[in-house]
């Protein structure tokens, strides 16, 4: 009997929005989403595919602003390369979800007291004038967003409540989005020049902080814990083996955080859990380890078979479209093009649009959609659609295919 697997126009509203009003009936057992019905699509991909299925692109040093001319010219005393590496900037966030970032990341150093990072040691090397309002928000106690500390240090949103904001303020105003991902990354290292910062180590109480700081921006109903996706399993690993992700259906309006850190932090992070046990975020770790869940593979052009094994494994894998400006600058598309061939579902780039100083290459979904079905786990079953509604409010898409080996 498969009265189950048919829904009323009714519930086709609550599943997938106003697109569903054109159906009938749909048949959520279809094998693929072409075969469910007229005006199914929403409502197909809620019930059928987990979260682990999609592939996505979000942006890397998703708060970062362009050094000024000062930073640059003394960045550029090191060498060329170091300057070219540091010479982009990142829209607004929200900016970035709209534009159809699904993932993002943010590096943050640890600020107990408030006014560690007050005055950069580079800014007064470089001889630039550090602005009244970032001076005011580094005085407040917290986690402060920075790329590398004393020299790339100018951020859309400096500290990390102001990033939570801007996320929690577009996840709550487009609620059929899909999950979005959140790396954050413990900035810790002092940068060696004279003056230099010395940065608050992150330790055991720091990461309580920062898990403190994820519960105080967003509601229990708004996360994907790993205690949720691990549920009765014995560990987060077995629970991924076994596809425990959740469905799309319960995914969309939510937000899930990444640990992306070495192992030692890591390994501080997790303490003595035999996963990660009331822990807010997931950790990019050693796929045999108890709590892996992610694992990061940087190059997809050198490791696309490393990551579509992981894929295949039930794992979500986090790789780099480019680094460092090298391959924007060349509009070399083959690192990029691999991310997408290999089924990594988080695809990170710093060129989610293009950068026009340094030319036209970017990153996005093919097709121009948000999300499209993982091309290591059954791209027909997608029908070429996009898995979030082209009706939700702010969620346009880019123009333009990528191509894919």
């Amino acid at each position: 009997m498969r009265s189950f697997t048919l829904i009323t126009v009714a519930g086709l509203l609550l599943a997938a929005g106003p697109q569903a009003a054109l159906a009938q009936s749909c048949d959520l057992a279809a094998k693929d989403v072409r075969l469910a019905g007229a005006g199914c699509a929403g409502a197909w991909f809620d019930e059928n595919l987990r979260i682990n299925e999609l592939q996505a692109v979000g942006t890397a040093e998703s708060y970062k602003l362009q050094p000024s001319k000062e930073m640059m010219s003394l960045i550029g005393m090191g060498s060329d390369a170091d300057a070219q590496a540091l010479d982009y900037d990142e829209p607004p966030i929200a900016a970035q979800l709209a534009a159809g970032a699904r993932s993002l990341e943010f590096d943050v150093a640890y600020d107990p007291k408030g006014g560690l990072y007050k005055y950069p040691a580079g800014a007064s090397m470089a001889g630039e004038l550090v602005a009244d309002d970032y001076i005011a928000a580094m005085v407040t106690p917290g986690f402060k967003v920075i790329h590398i500390l004393d020299i790339d240090f100018n951020s859309s949103c400096v500290t990390l409540t102001v990033c939570f904001k801007a996320v929690a303020d577009w996840s709550r105003a487009n609620p059929v989005h899909l999950p979005l991902i959140i790396a954050l990354r413990s900035n810790d290292e002092r940068t060696p020049m004279p003056g230099a910062t010395k940065p608050y180590k992150f330790d055991a109480a720091a990461f309580d902080a920062l898990d403190a700081e994820i519960r105080a921006a967003f509601k229990p109903e708004e996360m994907i814990t790993p205690q949720m996706v691990q549920g009765s399993y014995p560990t987060l690993r077995e629970a991924v083996a076994a596809g425990n992700w959740p469905k799309l259906g319960a995914a969309r309006g939510k937000v899930l955080f990444v640990l992306d850190d070495n192992k030692q932090k890591v390994d501080i992070y997790r303490g003595a859990r035999v996963s990660l046990e009331g822990r807010a975020m997931f950790v990019a770790t050693d796929e045999k380890s108890p709590a892996a869940a992610f694992v990061t593979i940087d190059n997809p052009a050198k490791d696309a078979a490393a990551i579509t094994a992981r894929v295949k494994a039930g794992l979500i894998v986090h790789t780099f479209a480019d680094a460092d400006t090298r391959e924007a600058r060349k509009n070399d598309t083959v690192r990029r093009d691999w991310a997408f061939a290999s089924g990594a579902q988080m695809i990170s780039t710093d060129f989610l649009v293009a950068n026009k100083r340094i030319g036209k290459y970017e990153v996005h979904v093919p097709g121009g959609h948000v999300a499209q079905c993982n091309v290591q786990l059954g791209p027909a079953r997608c029908g070429g659609l996009d898995l979030e509604p082209a009706s939700a409010p702010d969620a346009a898409p880019l123009a333009g295919p990528v191509h894919v080996p």
